[in-house]
């Protein structure tokens, strides 16, 4: 008897009888679906975020670009003529002879006492090229002399509406409407009647023209022409679809342990079916079918509902995008494709199970017995290869600033690769508790055992939680490098209770020219206390700029050089504690910026407005670190020493004033002295929204804790539940709840420390490539924090849990119900 069911028939897979018992297969399936459902919610909720997010990911990468014709309208080319040129008239006349139908538009600098400054401009909003530049948001447009529009940011920061009356230059003008450039938003501009700028500083002029036509012309030697420019890179579908691709190769793992676990539970019902001469295509086909189902009802509730998101927010993602946006916009081959992966996921991710299964005797399928699990060396050797490629991969990558498509394609393949080397490698790793186990505990005993026995899910569960480890741990050191850059600084820019007034044409990349511009430094320095004492604050302190930038040469490619230096005059050392003693005649620069004394191919360049010389340079200037110094990248952390300013004659010039509230300042606050700023002809730099490091770094290892812990929460359920048989067993022979406890917290510590081990050992493989020219300056800030959290936070979590909802008694001493 055992012998007739061990064997299946033969001769039931022939042509005439293998599409209806497919067809009955499925059809099974699909009640299977519909009466367990429950059971597959975890799958297929996470297929449903995954297709509902890549869906939205696709819309807000696609369009969080600015389009590539921003700033020439519907035109091809346009030129931009200094407003001084005293052949402008002539020269638009010759456009327009060579050309045809050209568009004007002028610009004059205006200043609104903001670092991004704005301007007054003359524009036809009827002109053939302007339309996609120039909307109406209400009111109307200027049609007379005494008549603006401005934007919405202008009006609200000199607290104007429509119908009121803007105060400039000895001009009254009347609001009659708001307006904007649909695709630049951050465009700060009043717009006036055309004809009604009289001084412009710079006018653009838009027109179409061939290639031809473009190289026969002979353009004014103050301009020169420009196209549109494609974005370089690779296009922000293609990123969406790689995360989106990582995304399904998590959700594929979770998918194969849940697949898994319903092929234990099918497996005597499968059993029976085979004993009835079902084919293994017939078998395997059950669990194939199943995970079809899933992922087609996946892939459709979650397009639902992505579009759903897409469209409701659309209107909003302009406050982020800084241009407006068509809903329509989308790339339909990335959201076909990510449908088409979610059915693909869930299919493959049942077709293991569905293979081993099928594979079973059918005495051994009737009996409920595990399915063995496969040899270790099988993953364990393609894991070691791409462990080495990806690094491999990402060494050769261009790091983070590079705009090569080829660099980014090294670099999305070397975290594919690094990513798939962990995945792989986790059944390696959970069959090394088995060898383990041998010493241990019985209780400790059984759950290693239980891991290598159940090895086909617990490998799978292990592989994502590693994966969400791999994840949070990137985004933790790649966060870690990229602001232990010391070179081009980033971060918060100041803190909450400071600002900085600069004088005319000095914040950072203005060039506004204003009427304060030719008043003497003592009328500034007064003006710069006055806006102080409007806030409340006598902390002033004066910056003096050196007009020159520090820069970083890197195989023949300057790195940095974002901002000119202060001076460390006598006032600005006292105020932050500094014995000038301290200082090295020597010395050329004071930081507090960590690692940058040191870093190789340091140029500090100067003479930058020398047209006869050119710039001049001090290559590796020598640096001495003051911890005392501020850290914010607007703060003067970076200093040209008295003495070599001297040595070098850097034109010392007022750069601006640095200054202090007792208490962080508020939106009015803050508006007020804006408004003041503007009024004296100055501008302001106030906190921005950069994030902090610790705030990047904390926020990335919460994440991926919370996710790998409820990857590891399901894991143990799920083999726990496979495991209530042995727990009945040892229940009835003495076992009380705390050796029930002491194995299920046992298996949540090991896959815990197993996932925290594999994933941040491979994050830091991967980044020590990524950064292996910098190691010393990157990866020299160790997030002490995160790695414990992570190492120790994740086993500790879920040993706990395991422990506390471990100890329950098994209801009965039954076999296993058939379904």
């Amino acid at each position: 008897m055992s012998t007739a069911l061990a064997l299946r028939p033969a001769g039931m897979g022939t042509a005439d009888g293998d599409g209806p018992a497919r067809r009955a297969v499925a059809r099974w399936a699909w009640r299977l679906f519909r009466h367990e459902w429950r059971q597959q919610l975890l799958v297929l909720s996470l297929l449903t975020v995954a297709v509902a997010a890549s869906i939205l990911g696709a819309a807000i990468g696609t369009n969080t670009p600015p389009p590539a014709n921003a700033g020439f309208g519907t035109a091809n080319h346009l030129i931009t003529l200094p407003g001084s040129d005293r052949h402008l008239t002539a020269d638009i006349a010759a456009l327009k002879a060579h050309f045809g139908t050209v568009d004007v538009i002028e610009n004059a600098s205006l200043a609104t006492g903001t670092v991004q400054g704005a301007q007054l401009r003359s524009q036809d909003p009827s002109g053939p090229y302007e339309h996609p530049m120039l909307a109406l948001v209400s009111g109307r447009y200027p049609s007379g002399a005494g008549e603006v529009a401005m934007t919405s940011q202008l009006a609200s920061t000199f607290s104007l509406r429509i119908g009121g009356v803007w105060q400039q230059g000895g001009h009254s003008r009347r609001v009659v409407g708001l307006v904007e450039n649909p695709q630049n938003l951050l465009d700060n501009f009043v717009l006036v009647a055309p004809g009604e700028l009289t001084a412009p500083s710079e006018v653009t002029v838009l027109f179409d023209a061939t290639p031809a036509s473009a190289a026969a012309y002979t353009f004014p030697n103050s301009a020169t022409p420009q196209i549109p420019q494609p974005n370089q890179g690779l296009s922000p579908a293609v990123v969406v679809g790689a995360f989106a691709i990582f995304g399904l190769i998590f959700i594929a793992l979770v998918a194969t342990a849940g697949f898994t676990v319903m092929a234990q539970r099918r497996l005597r019902a499968l059993g029976i079916l085979s004993s009835l001469g079902a084919t293994d295509r017939n078998v395997g086909l059950v669990m194939i079918a199943n995970g079809a189902v899933v992922g087609t009802v996946a892939a459709l509730i979650g397009a639902v509902l992505g579009f759903a998101a897409w469209i409701a927010y659309a209107p909003h993602i302009a406050a982020s995008a800084h241009h407006r946006v068509v809903w329509t916009n989308l790339p339909w081959w990335l959201i076909a494709a990510a449908m088409a992966l979610a059915v693909m996921t869930a299919t493959l991710a049942a077709r293991h199970p569905a293979r081993a299964v099928a594979r079973i005797p059918v005495v051994a399928a009737l009996s409920g017995r595990p399915v063995p699990p496969k040899a270790v060396h099988r993953s364990a050797v393609p894991a070691i290869v791409l462990l080495a490629a990806g690094p491999v991969l990402l060494a050769s990558s261009g790091g983070l600033g590079s705009d090569s498509g080829k660099d980014l394609l090294f670099l999305l393949g070397g975290m594919v690769a690094t990513a798939a080397g962990v995945l792989l490698l986790a059944p390696l790793a959970i069959a090394v508790l088995a060898v383990i186990a041998n010493r241990t505990p019985i209780a400790v005993r059984l759950a290693l055992r239980d891991l290598a026995r159940y090895r086909a899910r617990s490998g799978a569960a292990l592989a994502a939680a590693s994966f969400a480890v791999l994840l949070a741990m990137l985004t933790v050191l790649l966060a870690t490098g990229r602001y232990a850059d010391a070179v081009d600084y980033v971060g918060p820019n100041l803190p909450a209770n400071q600002f900085v007034v600069y004088t005319p044409g000095n914040a950072p990349g203005s060039s506004i020219a204003s009427s304060a511009g030719d008043q003497s430094p003592a009328v500034l320095h007064s003006r710069a206390i006055a806006i102080a004492a409007s806030l409340g604050s006598h902390d002033v302190l004066p910056l003096e700029g050196s007009n020159a930038v520090l820069a970083q040469d890197t195989n023949g490619r300057m790195h940095g050089g974002n901002g000119q230096l202060y001076i460390a005059t006598p006032a600005l050392l006292r105020h932050y504690g500094i014995d000038p003693r301290a200082i090295s005649p020597a010395t050329v620069l004071i930081t507090s910026r960590q690692g940058l004394a040191g870093t190789p191919g340091l140029e500090l360049v100067y003479g930058l407005g020398g047209a006869a010389t050119g710039p001049l340079t001090v290559k590796n200037p020598k640096i001495q670190f003051f911890s005392k110094l501020p850290t914010d990248t607007t703060d003067p952390n970076l200093l040209v020493t008295t003495n070599a300013a001297h040595r070098l004659r850097l034109p010392v010039s007022p750069g601006g004033w640095l200054i202090q509230t007792a208490r962080p300042l508020t939106s009015p606050q803050i508006n007020a002295a804006r408004q003041l700023a503007a009024a004296v002809g100055v501008t302001i730099e106030t906190k921005s929204e950069t994030p902090t490091l610790d705030e990047l770094r904390n926020w990335a290892a919460a994440a991926g804790i919370l996710l790998a812990l409820g990857v590891l929460a399901m894991t143990i359920g799920l083999i726990r539940s496979e495991a209530t048989p042995d727990l009945r067993s040892l229940t009835a022979s003495g076992a009380n709840s705390r050796i029930r406890r002491a194995i299920t917290g046992t298996t949540g510590a090991a896959l815990g420390l197993l996932a925290a081990l594999l994933g941040t050992g491979a994050a830091y493989l991967a980044t020590a490539a990524f950064f292996r020219n910098q190691l010393s300056e990157r990866m020299s800030h160790v997030p002490v924090l995160d790695l414990l959290l992570i190492l120790v936070g994740i086993p500790l979590a879920a040993a706990a849990g395991s422990w506390l909802f471990g100890g329950r008694q098994p209801p009965v001493i039954a076999r296993q119900p058939l379904e």
